[in-house]
């Protein structure tokens, strides 16, 4: 340890009061904020399928259940609906009940994040990224939305913490542990299975202390374990969608609102369209909601199929579009617009997001030059930010995937800000001017 830093129990305690000082942020903005608004699409979806689970009966579509039609349900990966579930089952079933479960969820991330910066650059460095999580918007304000993404910033500090033990100590088992992670992030944002490729082969391929055969050998292990972690969810859904879902049955849908006027042209260009989907399924007599989600997959599927391939030349602009809005560049008062009335979040916090992510980013770029010069590698905080980048690429921009590389901003930042303080200290000290006689 170096001199200076923190001692591990003087570190202990920080981190516990930094955890502490998040639980109350995001304790707060519930309380104070949010918790009188009236949830409705994905938040709702959350809240009552983690009652009905919690009732025993099973993943249903809550919204459909809600209006009395009885289908299946996997618009979205159920972990964070079981995460839920499990306080309905203990008598937490309000809204504001959930919100406070994510809070929880939230202060978790901060502290496994505290223990990632440790784990890659040393104690002052996790000390700082904690503190960070603890007050980024980006972070706090998913948990009182009562948005999956709380549980993925959660989940992929674990995976990124774990990929940085197994990096310091190669092992199978190690290595196991970072598959199943990656298993997890999957089945609460299904995208996150990239991480597979570009987190768990790395690792594996990378491990030089050991032969060739060795390494292939844990990558299929590795491999076995994400595929058994995944395999009752996919297995539960081919049984009831006909083999037309695996994780979620979202994409079709994403796609066509995604690949229509509306998302290439106008305010909204490289944004997503509720109406461009409502419209496709109106259009060939597919009633919503329906059980047969097959035909509505198939429809939205082909929309946006047809709509692609006679656009090839505006999609090249949109796609630029939809990375520039990913970094609210374009456009920033319409983003403040899109998180307001679409994605309901409050006005005040929503500008405070856009205008605390540049300087996020830019510390992000130095932490990357940082910790190479250090000889520490980057990839794994890397990874995540290319599952961003893909999503946005493939489907639209929404600050909503972007949470996915939210704690790997902050740590990279943090190693940015410990390195200027550090260089801040070993400045030489300029003596004063002496005074001379005449």
């Amino acid at each position: 340890m170096n001199v200076g830093r923190p001692s591990t129990r003087r570190f202990g305690f920080w981190l516990l009061v930094i955890t502490g000082v998040a639980l109350l942020v995001r304790v707060a903005y519930v309380w104070l904020v949010y918790r009188h608004r009236v949830i409705a699409g994905d938040p709702l979806y959350y809240h009552l399928g983690a009652n009905l689970l919690a009732d025993g009966r099973g993943f249903l579509n809550p919204l459909s259940a809600a209006k009395g039609i009885i289908a299946p349900g996997a618009d979205h990966p159920p972990l964070y609906i079981v995460y839920l579930g499990a306080f309905s089952l203990i008598g937490i079933r309000s809204v504001t009940g959930h919100m406070l479960a994510s809070c929880l969820l939230g202060a978790g991330s901060v502290a496994v994040g505290g223990l990632a910066g440790r784990r890659i650059a040393g104690p002052r460095v996790g000390l700082i990224a904690a503190a960070l999580m603890a007050i980024y918007p980006n972070m706090w304000r998913f948990d009182a939305m009562v948005l999956s993404e709380t549980m993925v910033i959660f989940l992929v500090n674990v995976t990124i913490l774990l990929a940085y033990r197994y990096l310091a100590k190669p092992s199978l088992l190690r290595l196991v542990l970072v598959s199943g992670a990656v298993a997890l992030c999957a089945l609460t944002r299904a995208e996150l299975l990239l991480l597979a490729l570009l987190l768990v082969v790395p690792l594996a391929f990378g491990t030089k202390i050991k032969p060739w055969r060795t390494r292939l050998a844990w990558l299929g292990v590795a491999a076995l374990v994400c595929v058994g972690a995944l395999a009752p969810w996919v297995g539960y859904n081919l049984h009831r969608f006909d083999g037309r879902v695996l994780l979620s049955s979202q994409a079709e849908w994403t796609l066509a609102g995604s690949n229509c006027d509306a998302s290439y042209y106008g305010q909204h260009m490289g944004y997503w369209s509720f109406d461009c989907g409502m419209a496709v399924i109106q259009q060939d007599g597919v009633e919503m909601p329906d059980t047969n989600d097959g035909a509505r997959q198939q429809a939205w599927l082909d929309s946006a199929g047809r709509y692609v391939k006679a656009h090839p030349q505006r999609l090249v602009v949109v796609e630029g579009v939809r990375l520039a809005r990913i970094f609210n560049v374009w456009s920033p008062q319409n983003a403040v617009d899109i998180e307001s009335y679409v994605e309901a979040n409050s006005t005040w916090v929503a500008r405070l997001s856009l205008v605390t992510l540049w300087p996020m980013v830019v510390g992000s770029v130095i932490g990357v030059v940082v910790l190479r010069r250090r000889r520490i590698p980057v990839f794994p905080l890397l990874a995540p930010c290319a599952t961003v980048i893909f999503t946005v690429l493939v489907f639209y921009a929404s600050s909503r995937f972007r949470a996915s590389a939210e704690g790997a901003l902050c740590l990279l930042t943090a190693a940015a800000l410990e390195a200027g303080w550090l260089r801040y200290r070993r400045r030489p000290s300029v003596p004063p001017p002496t005074s001379t006689s005449v």
